[in-house]
């Protein structure tokens, strides 16, 4: 807020001191340079007016000399002097482009006379008739602001010379420094104080804010007790409005307090007697409700024994009925196992027949398994006397070796020779190593076949044996099918007789049952009334005990508050 507020002061402070200092830059200083060429215009017209007044025309004499009618121009060393002396300005006249008179001298004292004027000057004074301004007149390296005026005869608009008036540029140029300078030099001294006063402004009323958003704060956190700077009470603006308001927000919010808490312990007495009567009323609600519940599911479990019963005597009814159709079914199926067992029978005479032959190929292969492994015994002894060779043909070979060596050089080849063999060696025992290797594995296989063989003979002597033991059952179930046939009929017409009894013992259970399920539900609905009362008056205990925690609540954040 300091921000904004010293903002709101300063900016349009300086947007007003840059205008200023524009406005003496551009408009101020184009003033001054126009007043400047008003009096060189004022200055040139004086001059004109001088020379005119003399009566005749303009003219040259043979001797160069410029007259105006009797009056030598040439000669006006007083007039260009007085009006010099007077003004400050150097004077000029130009008879055409030449200079004939001049105020303006060198630096050894001389009259500069004679010069030409410049094209520019030529070209808007004499040729076009019109009075010219210019900023860079260059008079003997002296720059100046110069302003012309035509000279015409009387009675005529042509031009037969000019007039000029001038001014040291320099100087007038620093004048009207000097003066835009003081302008800019006032206008950054008034911002600087504007500035510094809103500094001072913008600091007093946020300091003051400070100190009244403190007092809020300090009552926000609950110490109403706070006390306000009475130099905040005591001012006269919005700010002092501000501390007084916050003061009887203080006093109001005290007086508030208060009251709440005196209505908070009259709410807390209230909730707690409350509470007890609801305690009470619950306590024997509950009792009425367990005895009610108590009849109510003792009608409810002979309602549920008597539904039970019904329920077994109906699906005792549907047994029977069911049995009766499985009775007839399992005739239709005995039936058809007598003949499937017919079957069997023979199938099984022609496994006996097959398996027989199976043993017979088993025997063989047997055979055959035995005669591998004596095979494979023999293979193992070769690589045994092949192993032998191969350890004394590397021992030899290193004996070869030895001997080589000691022979020195004409023992070289038969060293190379030796070791040829020692490789042939080495590779016979590696040879003899791989044969034994899958010998073992061989011999380790052909072992399991034997193995196999032994427990496939045996298994299919124990086959053997169980499918005649199985024809021997066979037999004896094709017997028993003959009598089950027979005793199905007889069961099958006492199931007749149990669906007739089953019907009336249906009718008397479902009378009973109805009359259960009319009891039960009474008391199932006198139960459910005494549950609402009992639940009313629980929701009147959590009430109770909701208000009182309010009450509590209420009182805690009253504590938050110093009064």
């Amino acid at each position: 807020m300091k921000k904004k507020i010293f903002s709101l002061i300063v900016l349009p402070v300086l947007i007003l001191g840059a205008t200023v200092i524009l406005i003496s830059l551009t408009v101020v200083k184009s003033a001054l340079v126009k007043e400047i060429k008003e009096a060189l215009q004022s200055a040139a017209t004086a001059t004109y007016a001088a020379y005119n007044q003399n009566t005749g025309d303009y003219q040259e004499s043979q001797n160069g000399d410029i007259w105006k009618g009797s009056y030598n121009i040439s000669k006006s060393e007083s007039v260009v002097d007085n009006i010099k002396e007077k003004s400050g300005m150097e004077v000029t006249f130009f008879y055409g482009s030449r200079r004939v008179m001049t105020s303006a001298v060198d630096k050894n004292g001389e009259r500069i006379l004679g010069s030409p004027a410049g094209e520019t000057v030529v070209k808007h004074v004499l040729e076009n008739g019109e009075e010219y301004f210019s900023k860079s007149v260059y008079i003997d390296g002296t720059v100046c602001y110069g302003y012309y005026i035509p000279v015409c005869q009387d009675g005529s608009d042509t031009p037969i010379g000019m007039i000029f008036v001038g001014t040291d540029k320099n100087e007038k140029d620093a004048a009207i420094n000097r003066i835009v300078y003081t302008i800019v030099a006032v206008a950054a001294a008034i911002m600087l104080v504007c500035i510094v006063l809103a500094v001072l402004f913008t600091g007093s009323i946020t300091g003051s804010l400070k100190k009244s958003i403190g007092a809020v704060q300090s009552v926000a956190g609950g110490n109403l007790k706070t006390e306000i700077d009475k130099k905040l009470i005591n001012r006269k603006d919005e700010i002092g409005d501000l501390s007084r308001a916050i003061k009887e927000l203080q006093g109001e919010l005290a007086k508030s307090i208060e009251t709440i808490a005196e209505n908070a312990k009259a709410v807390m007495d209230a909730s707690g007697e409350l509470e007890n009567t609801a305690k009470d009323t619950n306590s024997s609600m509950k009792e009425v409700g367990n005895a009610v519940n108590s009849i109510a599911e003792s009608a409810s479990v002979q309602a549920s024994i008597s539904g039970k019963a019904s329920d077994n005597i109906a699906d005792m009814g549907e047994r029977i009925e069911q049995t009766s159709k499985e009775m007839s079914e399992m005739k239709m199926n005995a039936r058809a196992m007598q003949e499937s067992e017919q079957k069997n029978a023979q199938t099984i005479h022609k496994l006996l027949e097959s398996n027989e032959e199976v043993r017979k190929l088993v025997e063989d292969i047997s055979i055959q398994t035995c005669q591998t492994n004596e095979s494979v015994k023999k293979i193992r002894e070769a690589t045994e006397i092949i192993a032998s060779i191969a350890d004394e043909t590397s021992l030899l070979s290193l004996n070869a070796s030895i001997e080589a060596a000691r022979a020195g050089e004409s023992g070289k080849g038969f060293a190379v020779v030796a070791d040829q063999i020692q490789k042939l060696a080495n590779m016979s025992n590696e040879s003899s190593r791989q044969i034994e290797e899958m010998v073992s594995k061989l011999m380790e296989d052909s072992n399991t076949a034997v193995d196999i063989m032994g427990k496939v003979a045996e298994t299919i002597e124990n086959q053997t044996n169980n499918m005649q033991e199985t024809k021997i059952m066979t037999d004896e179930v094709m017997a028993k099918l003959s009598e089950s046939l027979e005793n199905m009929n007889v069961i099958e017409g006492s199931v007749t007789y149990l669906d007739n009894a089953r019907q009336e013992i249906v009718k008397t259970v479902k009378e009973l049952s109805d009359i259960a399920g009319k009891n039960a539900a009474t008391t199932q609905e006198v139960s459910a009334n005494a549950n609402v009362v009992s639940e009313n008056f629980r929701h009147v205990e959590e009430s109770t005990e909701g208000l009182k925690s309010i009450a509590d609540g209420l009182e805690e954040s009253i504590k938050h508050f110093s009064v």
